[in-house]
């Protein structure tokens, strides 16, 4: 029992450690800005469009945000949207966007565990004749069981996007 614990503990703290992982703040090393300008972040509640080509309007490229991830399209769009705001564009153009299935592997390898069973009553006896006492004891032994490995598989989307963040000119 104590070995399914310590089990789902671990699978519990790597899941904690995976999640903090993928958080969208950590893509903001795949933005390159395109130019020596500076412009203050965007608040979080500045609706931040993302266009599919480029708009009418002037605009001026400030920067390019490239990479590939397998958690799916919404963290490709908030992705998108947080390093927009982070680095004060006033929109997105994505340029071109990609998937492709990827098969993943994980190998669990094979280990021993040790399961109580009961173990041997022992029976003593003690007292001066006619007031005997009968006691009875039990010690849980354990005994080995192999648990044989495995390789488990499965089919990742893995999206790339290349997306520019843009600034508006001022109308003239």
């Amino acid at each position: 029992m104590r070995r399914v614990y310590s089990t789902a503990l671990t699978g519990i703290f790597c899941a904690f450690l995976l999640a903090g992982c993928a958080s969208v703040s950590s893509t903001s090393q795949f933005y390159f800005p395109t130019t020596a300008d500076v412009y203050p972040p965007k608040d979080k509640n500045v609706p931040i469009p993302i266009f599919g080509k480029a708009p009418d309007r002037p605009f001026k490229t400030i920067g390019r945000l490239r990479f590939s991830s397998d958690l799916g399209w919404r963290f490709m769009r908030e992705s998108m949207l947080y390093n927009a705001r982070v680095n004060g564009a006033d929109a997105v153009i994505l340029r071109s966007s990609d998937s492709r299935e990827v098969r993943r592997f994980a190998e669990v390898p094979p280990r021993t565990d040790w399961v109580p069973v009961p173990g041997p009553v022992i029976v003593s006896q003690c007292g001066k004749k006619g007031n005997n006492q009968t006691y009875y004891q039990t010690a849980p032994t354990y005994i080995p069981v192999f648990q044989p490995g495995y390789v488990r598989s499965w089919i990742d989307t893995v999206i790339g996007i290349d997306a520019e963040m843009i600034v508006f000119k001022p109308r003239s």
